[in-house]
């Protein structure tokens, strides 16, 4: 079981993003990897692709992802809720971490299609 690392969400597997974080830029150059649910994926995904149409510079804040201080941009996420069941809230992410989310969206759309074609 893995936990994604923007909602909270245990799930059995969680789809890899590379995250750069500054804090650690020394000890992880290339960046770290990052656990992220598919509905938090999606959520990013669909941030990112807004975000590129329209001419929005964001919010100047804290990154939830990276912790990066740089222009955020509003994701909105589904939380777990012992009460509610789900519960809808927004973080901010950076455009690094939206371009991040974005790539790792398209690998993990690849994926589940090889996948899908192996199997029939």
């Amino acid at each position: 079981m893995a936990d994604c690392d923007l909602c909270g969400v245990a799930i059995p597997t969680v789809v890899p993003v590379r995250v750069y974080k500054p804090k650690y830029a020394h000890s992880y150059p290339h960046g770290m990897w990052q656990g992220l649910c598919e509905g938090c994926l999606n959520a990013g995904k669909k941030t990112h692709d807004s975000q590129a149409e329209s001419p929005s510079c964001g919010v100047a804040g804290k990154c939830d992802l990276c912790g990066t201080i740089a222009q955020l941009y509003d994701v909105t996420i589904s939380r777990p809720s012992f009460s509610k069941g789900a519960e809808e809230d927004i973080v901010g992410l950076c455009k690094k971490c939206l371009g991040s989310i974005n790539e790792a969206y398209e690998a993990w759309e690849k994926q589940k299609a090889e996948e899908e074609h192996e199997h029939h």
